[in-house]
Protein backbone atom coordinates (compact mmCIF):
# COMPACT_ATOMS: atom_id res chain seq x y z
CA UNK A 1 0.00 0.00 0.00
CA UNK A 2 2.83 2.42 0.84
CA UNK A 3 4.52 1.67 -2.47
CA UNK A 4 1.28 2.43 -4.33
CA UNK A 5 0.87 5.77 -2.50
CA UNK A 6 4.49 6.65 -3.20
CA UNK A 7 4.01 5.84 -6.87
CA UNK A 8 0.92 8.06 -7.03
CA UNK A 9 2.79 10.89 -5.32
CA UNK A 10 5.75 10.62 -7.73
CA UNK A 11 3.40 10.47 -10.70
CA UNK A 12 1.63 13.63 -9.52
CA UNK A 13 4.99 15.37 -9.15
CA UNK A 14 6.04 14.28 -12.62
CA UNK A 15 2.86 15.53 -14.24
CA UNK A 16 2.91 18.83 -12.38
CA UNK A 17 6.63 19.60 -12.64
CA UNK A 18 7.12 20.56 -16.27
CA UNK A 19 10.33 22.39 -17.19
CA UNK A 20 10.05 26.14 -17.55
CA UNK A 21 11.17 28.26 -20.51
CA UNK A 22 14.63 29.47 -19.48
CA UNK A 23 18.07 29.50 -21.06
CA UNK A 24 19.81 26.14 -21.41
CA UNK A 25 22.18 26.51 -18.45
CA UNK A 26 19.41 27.38 -16.03
CA UNK A 27 17.07 25.06 -17.91
CA UNK A 28 19.34 22.09 -17.27
CA UNK A 29 18.53 22.28 -13.56
CA UNK A 30 14.81 22.40 -14.35
CA UNK A 31 15.21 19.50 -16.77
CA UNK A 32 17.12 17.44 -14.23
CA UNK A 33 14.48 18.10 -11.60
CA UNK A 34 11.71 17.03 -13.96
CA UNK A 35 13.58 13.98 -15.21
CA UNK A 36 14.49 12.85 -11.70
CA UNK A 37 10.79 12.66 -10.84
CA UNK A 38 10.18 10.64 -14.00
CA UNK A 39 13.10 8.32 -13.22
CA UNK A 40 11.94 7.78 -9.64
CA UNK A 41 8.54 6.87 -11.01
CA UNK A 42 10.20 4.39 -13.33
CA UNK A 43 12.17 2.82 -10.47
CA UNK A 44 9.09 2.54 -8.25
CA UNK A 45 6.53 1.46 -10.81
CA UNK A 46 8.36 -0.71 -13.33
CA UNK A 47 12.03 -0.79 -12.31
CA UNK A 48 11.65 -4.21 -10.75
CA UNK A 49 10.33 -5.59 -14.05
CA UNK A 50 12.51 -3.89 -16.67
CA UNK A 51 15.68 -3.31 -14.68
CA UNK A 52 17.50 -0.33 -13.23
CA UNK A 53 19.63 0.12 -16.36
CA UNK A 54 16.62 0.98 -18.53
CA UNK A 55 15.41 3.55 -16.00
CA UNK A 56 18.91 5.07 -15.96
CA UNK A 57 18.93 5.24 -19.76
CA UNK A 58 15.48 6.81 -19.74
CA UNK A 59 16.70 9.49 -17.31
CA UNK A 60 19.71 10.34 -19.49
CA UNK A 61 17.55 10.52 -22.60
CA UNK A 62 15.01 12.68 -20.80
CA UNK A 63 17.65 15.22 -19.74
CA UNK A 64 19.27 15.30 -23.19
CA UNK A 65 15.92 15.74 -24.94
CA UNK A 66 14.71 18.38 -22.52
CA UNK A 67 17.88 20.47 -22.81
CA UNK A 68 17.84 20.12 -26.61
CA UNK A 69 14.24 21.35 -26.68
CA UNK A 70 15.13 24.36 -24.52
CA UNK A 71 18.10 25.23 -26.73
CA UNK A 72 15.97 24.91 -29.86
CA UNK A 73 13.27 27.11 -28.38
CA UNK A 74 15.84 29.70 -27.34
CA UNK A 75 17.32 29.70 -30.87
CA UNK A 76 13.88 30.46 -32.33
CA UNK A 77 13.66 33.67 -30.31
Amino acid sequence: MRRFLLALFVLALGLGGKPSNVVAQEGRAACEGYCVTVAVGCYVLVGWAIGKEKCDAMYEGCVDGCVAALVEEEDKR
